[in-house]
């Protein structure tokens, strides 16, 4: 037992403690290592969260559909290509085989595949529609559900590169859009099925970031005009001239950022549900302001309309949701923490006041200094401490957090439990414990 432990005669949350979960995210062939599979990981997007995961130390199964980007990717170290076109059942079923003959497991899938045209909707031609329907819906809907036991399994992450453009939406964009529209509600809805079996969904919306889609969707578009623009259509000279703009997107910067995020999706211990990726300040405005458009619409016309009072109360409870899951996964990971002394860290602010239950006051570094020593003596068994009864109160950038602690020894002896509460104030974005007060539950040790 640690010397400020004993000083303080405290049996709470400060230094014997052992993780509250076991984590099973993938099978562990010896080395450890977590798998990934990304999708449309020749260019662009995919390829640069191909080279971030590995570099990182994981490894990536990379899909690719062309003979030389199969061989680019295989020169990457921790990176296996798969030969995989999302439309082709077959080649999906024969990457399930793969992966699961490499003995890894799979802790996350990246469904990165994606493509664009662009057209008058009343124009384009219908199979050119289900085209890229077949990519951007119809792919990623295979490729959960054929990898979705291993994922499960793992109880690893599903992510899927959606785009702002599925909030946004204009001229000649229709298509595209409507596609990555979908993938909103499909994420949704994923979540709400898979999230109960361990498995954390989310979508990742970038903005404009240098790749080739643009290019691509470009060339393709003016090889089969007559499919986009119908003979005599009010549109056709409007739309060739947008046609005949430079698709190239090598002027915008490199998606660094959007690997970020991936990793992110794939790893942190709070992942989010969506991440708005964008370059500039003035895409996050498009995208924010266009949701508050849509919000104010449908709050417009309806025989329930709420004022603008009701309505910031609701964007408040919306945010506080937030806080307050945030908050709630902080403490688990606390308790649950294999690096004691760095959780201890993060965990309390600076100015901490704690009050332990035998009426003892200290801060931050009297906690910290007794990681600096350990006493040989055999203080008794080792404890392992969960939170139980959360409650998160939130007041602006200050929330209460009571729970109660309860220890259970290794040798099989008495429950301890302790009540705790404790106050934290937000600081630069980060919450950290500024006060708390441990008590003893009657009538327990």
């Amino acid at each position: 037992m640690k010397p400020f432990t004993r000083m303080c005669g405290l049996l709470i949350i400060i230094f014997t403690l052992t993780p509250f979960t076991a984590s099973a995210r993938s099978a562990d062939t010896g080395t450890g290592q977590q798998a990934v599979l990304v999708t449309g990981a020749s260019t662009g997007i995919g390829r640069r969260i191909t080279e971030v995961l590995a570099e990182k130390g994981y490894f990536v199964y990379a899909g690719a559909r062309k003979k030389k980007d199969l061989a680019a990717l295989n020169d990457i170290e921790n990176v296996q290509a798969l030969k995989l076109d999302v439309t082709d059942q077959q080649q999906i079923d024969a990457a399930v085989a793969t992966v699961k003959k490499g003995g890894l497991g799979l802790h996350g899938l990246i469904n990165n595949a994606g493509v664009y045209i662009g057209g008058p909707l009343v124009d384009v031609d219908l199979e050119e529609f289900k085209w890229l329907m077949d990519v951007n819906v119809y792919g990623v809907y295979r490729m959960n559900q054929a990898f979705a036991p291993m994922i499960i399994e793992s109880k690893g992450r599903i992510s899927t590169i959606g785009s702002i453009s599925g909030t946004l939406s204009g001229r000649y964009s229709g298509q595209y859009s409507m596609s990555k529209h979908a993938i909103e509600a499909y994420t949704d809805s994923l979540a709400a099925e898979i999230e109960p079996l361990g498995v954390h969904v989310s979508v990742i919306e970038p903005g404009n970031y240098n790749s080739a889609i643009g290019t691509t969707a470009k060339a393709r578009m003016r090889k089969k005009n007559e499919e986009y623009t119908k003979k005599g259509s009010p549109f056709s000279e409007a739309f060739n001239e947008w046609l005949a703009l430079d698709g190239d997107r090598s002027k915008y910067k490199n998606p660094d950022e959007v690997a970020e995020a991936a990793l992110h999706a794939m790893f942190s211990d709070k992942p989010l549900r969506r991440y708005m990726v964008v370059p500039e300040e003035r895409e996050a405005g498009w995208t924010i302001d266009k949701q508050i458009e849509e919000l104010v619409q449908l709050n417009d016309w309806q025989a329930y309309t709420y004022s603008r009072e009701q309505l910031m109360e609701k964007i408040d409870a919306a945010m506080a949701g937030n806080d307050k899951a945030e908050l709630t996964a902080m403490l688990h990971k606390f308790l649950g923490s294999s690096d004691q002394q760095k959780a201890h860290v993060g965990f309390w602010a600076d100015d901490l006041v704690y009050t332990s239950s035998n009426g003892t006051r200290f801060g931050k570094a009297d906690i910290l200094s007794g990681f600096e020593e350990t006493d040989a003596e055999d203080d008794g068994p080792s404890m392992a401490y969960t939170g139980e009864d959360v409650k998160v109160q939130l007041f602006g950038t200050t929330a209460v957090v009571t729970f109660q602690l309860v220890g259970t020894p290794d040798d099989g002896s008495e429950l301890i439990n302790y009540f705790n509460t404790g106050t934290f104030l937000k600081r630069d974005g980060k919450w950290q414990a500024v006060a708390w007060q441990a008590t003893i539950i009657p009538g327990t040790k």
